[in-house]
């Protein structure tokens, strides 16, 4: 597995695990980086760092300040920071034209708790959804709300954590993740997990979910993905299946295509949605701000599956020292 990181960031974990080829790109990587420093920054361009710095201060003040909760004797040195992103977008189609989506993670790091708990605070707590259009995601009847969540990493298993906290239309729930990867050759990865889940008024929940990844050379990888869902409340299963192929164009650019569809058993088993496109993101100007650019197509059950042609455009920052920078 190359040193390339990919537009997912489930690619970005295997890209941490495998790292035979890392020494060979250094090189390149380092020249990029020192041009990148040496570059003098056009004044129209300043208010974006100043911007960044600024949210990442904010943002790492309040972690120490939450941090210090559990200090016996509170100081100004807390190394606790905070890291995360947001993303705003226009995502107009040919029958909604106003639809715009904004989209934000926040990540505590707490080292007074021994690096074993994080405050996460984000739109949504599902990571898998990320990369969905809108209205994609709303197909899946996961209403946009803010979610508030401690997650706790097992002490005895590396792979396992669990989360408390509210979310999903302002409920309260529990659920524990088990997520690990399996290596078949430099070439071929697994990235699999399960979640069992409870809310208070959705009760009972289930996920299981696998991507395998294949990566041709340096500048190729193609994904294909499963996940399974179960709602105890409605005792029914949503399905979602998923095929992309990246194509790294340079070291600040990816192109990805993706076709996925998704439905679900109750009342019968049927096809919510069906999707297609392609993304082109690249840094062109820092590596912490990306731009997207995403012609698509989606076909909808609720609409007939007549064909609705769209056009993503976005933008997304990440901020503070512990972001990955996820192409």
């Amino acid at each position: 597995m190359s040193n390339y990181v990919y537009a997912n960031p489930n690619i970005a974990e295997v890209n941490n695990v495998a790292q035979n080829n890392v020494e060979q790109k250094k090189g390149v990587e380092q020249k990029h980086e020192n041009i990148t420093k040496t570059k003098v920054i056009p004044t129209e361009q300043i208010w974006v760092d100043r911007w960044q710095r600024q949210l990442t201060q904010t943002f790492n003040l309040q972690a120490q300040t939450i941090d210090n909760w559990f200090i016996d004797a509170p100081n100004n040195k807390s190394k606790a920071g905070a890291s995360g992103k947001i993303r705003f977008g226009w995502e107009p189609r040919t029958r909604d034209i106003g639809e715009f989506d904004t989209r934000f993670k926040i990540k505590f790091s707490l080292p007074s708790l021994t690096n074993k708990v994080d405050l996460l605070l984000s739109d949504d707590e599902d990571d898998a959804l990320e990369n969905q259009v809108k209205i994609s995601r709303e197909i899946e009847n996961r209403a946009q709300s803010t979610t508030l969540a401690l997650r706790f990493y097992s002490p005895r298993f590396k792979n396992v954590s669990y989360r408390i906290g509210a979310g999903r239309r302002d409920q309260v729930f529990a659920r524990a993740t088990y997520r690990n990867l399996h290596s078949f050759s430099q070439q071929t990865n697994l990235l699999y997990d399960t979640q069992l889940n409870y809310y208070n008024r959705d009760y009972f929940g289930a996920e299981v979910g696998a991507s395998l990844l294949y990566e041709h050379d340096g500048q190729k990888l193609d994904k294909l993905k499963h996940r399974w869902y179960y709602s105890d409340k409605h005792n029914e299963f949503k399905w979602h299946v998923e095929a992309q192929r990246y194509y790294r164009l340079d070291l600040q650019s990816t192109l990805v295509f993706t076709t996925f569809v998704q439905g679900k058993t109750q009342p019968n088993a049927h096809t919510e949605q069906v999707y297609m496109s392609a993304k082109l993101r690249s840094n062109p100007m820092r590596k912490w701000l990306f731009f997207e650019f995403e012609p698509f197509v989606l076909w909808l059950d609720k609409e007939g599956f007549e064909p609705s042609y769209g056009l993503a455009l976005r933008f997304e920052a990440f901020y503070g020292e512990g972001a990955r920078y996820q192409f």
